[in-house]
């Protein structure tokens, strides 16, 4: 009975001891995931807020007024709805905080109204934010192939699809049902420091991201033509905008939230 009576002590404290390190490593778990949690949150917070420091520095400007003094109040006032306004953007004060600012982007009726930045590779700005501190939300980056000096006939924008909303997460309803690519919502606005444009979208799709090749350089006018067309027949509906040889686009592109797909549109700049 002695040797028993040890045997069930034994058990009794490998048991105990078990269940002693069952709730360690569930506590440990549970701290981990809370810091991962308020870091998730603080660089949210961070971005909020440069976000806003920065939104002076870029507004709508309306064109009306200069260039149709004469015009009826009703004509102005159809022209102000649809056409009119440009984006101004301040890059002598953005380029001051962060000499690798190249353009604005600004998508009506979301909350995507950034300075996009470029740096010597895509993976710097993904888990840095505008004033280059490391967070994991990333900014708002141009591929690192592109050009500004003069625009190259596809200028390619990356951003993160964060899930409180922020970033290009917006882009997430374009492919849904709840978009209405109607008026202003057919296209979005994009500055650099030489022009300023309004993009016309003409091709919005999502894609398996081990699919999916952006291309910003083209052998000739005819590789541009049959990119181009391919980007439509990818497209979810069809827009009615022809892009010409003459034309330079633009992409927005973001992943989903399962981070297997991206989501990308594509829109003809036209300047304004």
């Amino acid at each position: 009975m002695g040797k028993k009576n040890v045997i069930n002590n034994e058990r009794k404290s490998i048991g105990d001891i078990a269940v002693i390190i069952f709730r360690l490593i569930s506590l440990i778990i549970i701290i981990v995931c809370l810091l991962v949690l308020y870091k998730w949150h603080q660089n949210n917070m961070e971005n909020n807020s440069i976000i806003d420091e920065l939104g002076e520095f870029a507004t709508l400007e309306d064109n009306s007024k200069d260039t149709n003094e004469e015009s009826t109040e009703e004509n102005v006032q159809e022209t102000v709805n649809e056409e009119s306004f440009r984006l101004s953007v301040n890059f002598n004060e953005l380029k001051a905080q962060n000499s690798d600012t190249v353009a604005w982007v600004r998508v009506n009726n979301t909350n995507i109204d950034f300075p996009v930045v470029k740096s010597s590779d895509n993976n710097y700005y993904l888990k840095r934010n505008f004033k280059k501190q490391s967070n994991g939300a990333g900014w708002i980056f141009a591929d690192y192939r592109n050009s500004f000096d003069t625009l190259d006939k596809n200028t390619i924008v990356y951003g993160h699809n964060r899930r409180n909303g922020s970033m290009f997460s917006s882009l997430s309803q374009f492919v849904g049902n709840s978009w209405n690519f109607e008026n202003e919502n057919s296209y979005f606005y994009f500055a650099t420091e030489s022009a300023s444009y309004k993009a016309e979208i003409f091709s919005v799709y999502m894609m398996k991201a081990s699919k999916l090749t952006i291309s910003n350089n083209f052998s000739d006018e005819a590789d541009f033509q049959n990119y181009v067309q391919g980007l439509k027949e990818l497209s979810i509906r069809d827009f009615n905008v022809e892009v010409s040889n003459l034309d330079n686009i633009v992409t927005l592109c973001t992943c989903d939230n399962t981070n297997k797909n991206r989501i990308v549109v594509h829109a003809k700049l036209v300047e304004q």
